[in-house]
């Protein structure tokens, strides 16, 4: 059986840089294509061009060019605003995800032409019927269960177990891998259909180029996917480093590789990764995990010629990432240095197409007090950038976006530099200087290798110091000192300013929330702080006085707004960032870091217990039923990202003593007062 997997990940391997070389090919052919007519592609686009117009989205502000444009334009033929009004007057899904995630039975070109002529625009009745006529029925479920070719009844992580109570957990989460990995084939090609024509000039088979479809908006991956869950029926960007890690401890490491390598298939295709495999996910990407991802995956399986074929894609995302109108430059009057910060910005000004409902109400509801009609559709469309970088963060939604703390209408995610975004950007620069520094010493000193090895000493020293001026950079703005921990910092937005010259001094910022928020300790888990330092053990400290930590888990902040990224919400990969980070930084605190991980493990067990799911996220108050709520859409269940930590912290800690009855922190029912650190406005001075 160990054969077997080996020789099945090692097939994957092989098949990868295949993959990666159709993508590329296929995307110079439709470049050269387009630059000799591209009429095939361009037909219904430029026939309704009066429905897709805008301006919103062009290079000024973050619009994007070259390799995503194709993308961009794939996403503006499937959802316009008068196709998702449309949907939205047909009243056939209440969740906005089901309608642009459902089929169409007929191309773009024909759905417009039928669109202008249908009433669907005025009519509610015309409208169901435009779409009953054009669109299945609804988003389609898995009919095929791809094969996992590392798939074991009983991992290790289960047979370690000290009793029948966890191990019997522990399989049950094992087993809803099979459950949650999807085929993306399953939503494409059907007699029944009829789909666009495809270029004709892509191969069949594992790891081949996907044909280019427009009646799905699913981005069709090379790999078997695992996904979240439920309405999340898709592969989901930062969701899949906790699945990865979840797949490692379940020894199945060829389906870890396989959707690590579909992120790395995306940035090959698009130049970046999406939010999420889905076209209308193209104006947006996600906390930026890929580096980790192929971290674990290259410690698990050591190939180091995947790793070789995998850093440029690393350095290509990183590009995406740095771009202008994602960074703030901050002037430091005391030292004299510009900082170079990253803030999250969606590419759009335009309502979510899979929360359109949600997105037109919040802007409503922001604008309703403004008289001036040119000025309320620029507040609307600053609005919409807003969510969708929310949206982004992963963090949607939460408090810590709202200029007052309270609502969506508040909203100013851009004008935020949030601290975890920050440590995940210096995570990124020092994973691929060590990755690089790894592929060196691979590679030796064989003379065939020359180029390669001075490509990759360039990489080790140019992102070493990246990720030095990042750490000077995330101490001097973003921590606070009196608190002892990081902190997001907000500044003004300038009228007429260019999105891609945001220059602000250090002095002109302020902290973005009262609240503390489990974010504020992501930088620890980034190396932030050097590990077993004076510092380090100073956050750990913070954390246990913050309020955040209770017995059923960490909440995400003390601010109870009915958003699922707030009171009293305990999330996966939160929770695991804090618990590793005590572990790797903090490593006196060991104790404090298993408290957390079994008040987890009790907490996830218990619900399981109850309801027989894996969810989303946790209520930790006690009294309830410990299923967490709040947000734009009902709880969900599955879960990938609670299942892979769940497997990781069993893997690490083991499970709970049965007698065990307090976590680490006394129980309770609402959120504490904030401490009088936490209501500093200004950053404090190191």
């Amino acid at each position: 059986r160990r054969a077997r997997r080996t020789r099945d990940t090692a097939h994957v391997v092989a098949h990868a840089p295949t993959a990666f070389a159709r993508a590329r090919s296929a995307r110079a052919h439709r470049t050269r294509r387009s630059r000799v007519g591209g009429r095939r592609d361009m037909s219904a686009y430029s026939l309704n061009h009066w429905v897709v117009s805008s301006d919103d989205d062009d290079d000024e502000h973050g619009g994007a060019g070259g390799a995503d444009a194709d993308a961009q334009q794939q996403h503006a033929q499937l959802f316009t605003a008068a196709l998702l009004a449309a949907g939205q007057r047909a009243a056939i899904w209440s969740d906005c995800k089901d309608f642009v995630d459902t089929r169409a039975r007929s191309p773009p070109a024909k759905i417009y032409e039928a669109l202008k002529t249908s009433g669907a625009a005025t009519c509610s009745v015309a409208a169901r019927a435009f779409l009953e006529e054009h669109f299945e029925t609804g988003p389609r479920d898995r009919r095929t269960t791809p094969e996992l070719v590392d798939w074991r009844d009983e991992p290790n992580v289960a047979l370690r177990c000290g009793g029948e109570k966890a191990r019997a957990f522990a399989r049950h989460v094992h087993d809803l891998w099979k459950i949650l990995a999807r085929l993306d084939a399953d939503d494409y090609v059907d007699e029944e259909s009829p789909v666009q024509e495809s270029d004709g000039d892509c191969e069949s088979g594992a790891g081949a180029l996907p044909q280019a479809r427009t009646t799905s908006s699913r981005i069709k991956l090379p790999y078997p996917a695992v996904v979240p869950g439920e309405r999340f029926r898709e592969t989901y960007y930062w969701d899949t480093y906790w699945i990865v890690l979840g797949l490692l401890t379940s020894e199945m490491p060829a389906t870890a590789l396989g959707v690590t390598n579909n992120l790395l298939y995306m940035v090959t295709t698009y130049g970046f990764v999406p939010n999420g495999a889905r076209v209308y996910y193209l104006n947006r990407s996600q906390p930026p995990l890929l580096t980790s991802c192929v971290a674990a995956v290259y410690e698990a399986t050591r190939d180091g010629t995947w790793l070789r074929q995998a850093l440029p894609l690393l350095v290509q995302e990183y590009s995406y990432l740095m771009r202008s109108e994602r960074v703030i430059t901050v002037r430091d009057a005391e030292t004299g240095e510009n900082h170079q910060l990253s803030r999250y910005f969606a590419n759009t000004t335009r309502p979510r197409p899979e929360s359109y409902r949600e997105d037109v109400e919040v802007a409503r509801l922001a604008t309703r007090k403004c008289d001036n009609p040119i000025a309320k559709v620029e507040l609307k469309r600053k609005i919409y950038r807003h969510i969708a970088s929310a949206a982004e963060s992963g963090f949607d939604f939460s408090s810590r976006w709202f200029r007052d703390g309270k609502g969506l209408e508040s909203i100013r995610t851009c004008d935020i530099i949030p601290s975890d975004l920050n440590g995940f950007m210096l995570r990124v620069e020092l994973q691929i200087s060590a990755l690089a520094r790894e592929a060196l010493a691979i590679l030796g000193p064989c003379e065939s290798g020359y180029a390669e090895r001075v490509y990759l000493k360039h990489l080790v020293t140019k992102f070493e110091a990246a990720g030095q001026a990042r750490r000077r950079a995330i101490h001097a703005v973003l921590w606070d000192d009196a608190a002892a921990r990081w902190r997001d910092v907000a500044f003004e937005s300038h009228p007429g300013e260019l999105v891609t010259e945001v220059v602000r001094d250090r002095s002109a910022l302020s902290f973005a929330s009262k609240s503390p928020f489990t974010s504020d300790y992501t930088p620890l888990w980034c190396g932030a702080a050097d590990p077993n330092s004076e510092q380090a053990y100073r956050v750990v400290e913070s954390l246990k006085t913050s309020g955040l930590v209770t017995a059923n888990g960490v909440a995400t902040s003390l601010n109870e707004t009915g958003q699922q990224w707030d009171w009293p919400n305990a999330w996966a990969p939160t929770s695991h960032m804090i618990i590793e980070g005590i572990q790797a930084y903090a490593p006196r605190e060991e104790n404090y870091a298993k408290e957390l991980a079994h008040a987890w493990l009790r907490t996830s067990h218990s619900v399981w217990t109850h309801t027989g799911y894996m969810h989303e996220k946790y209520d930790v108050r006690v009294g309830h039923d410990g299923v967490g709520g709040g947000g734009e859409y009902v709880p969900q269940r599955g879960f990938g990202w609670t299942n892979g930590v769940t497997l990781r912290l069993l893997d690490l800690y083991g499970f709970p003593d049965d007698d065990i009855v307090h976590g680490p922190s006394t129980p309770t029912e609402s959120p504490p007062k904030e401490s009088p650190a936490s209501a500093k406005t200004a950053p404090a001075t190191s």
